[in-house]
């Protein structure tokens, strides 16, 4: 990210997906979380995201907050017992269910399971694309 004080700009690239579902393709959900926090802290009254429209910070809150959905969803299907494909298929999106892209929640559990548990097995780009692609079939009427 670049923040431009005097300009009262931050250029947040691709931390940040107004809008849409943001994907985690790698580090840990909650460095997301953290750089969220981190950039509203810098105040800057304009964002510019890597991906939707210019936003400001409460932009920002709801990716943030949209973390933390998936961080509790997986969190709590990971303490039943559930395995990473149950839990990403029943997956409760509350209010985030309409975003653009929404399939890419599987990604996201997934990404949190491996943080959970390491040694949950690996899973490449061409599977988790392919999960993402049945989730969403699974959701079309």
């Amino acid at each position: 990210m670049v923040h431009v004080p005097d300009a009262g700009v931050l250029f947040a690239g691709d931390l940040l997906f107004i809008g849409c579902t943001p994907i985690v393709w790698s580090g840990p959900l909650a460095g997301w979380i953290d750089a969220c926090d981190t950039m509203v802290g810098l105040g800057a009254p304009t964002v510019v995201p890597g991906h939707g429209p210019v936003t400001d910070a409460d932009g920002i809150r709801a990716v943030r907050d949209h973390f933390r959905h998936v961080v509790e969803q997986a969190d709590t299907a990971y303490a039943e017992g559930r395995g990473f494909q149950e839990a990403a298929f029943g997956v409760d999106l509350a209010e985030y269910a309409e975003r653009l892209d929404a399939e890419r929640v599987v990604v996201n559990i997934y990404r949190r399971y491996r943080e959970i548990h390491p040694d949950q097995p690996v899973a490449d780009r061409l599977t988790l694309f392919g999960l993402m692609a049945e989730w969403d079939r699974r959701r079309q009427p």
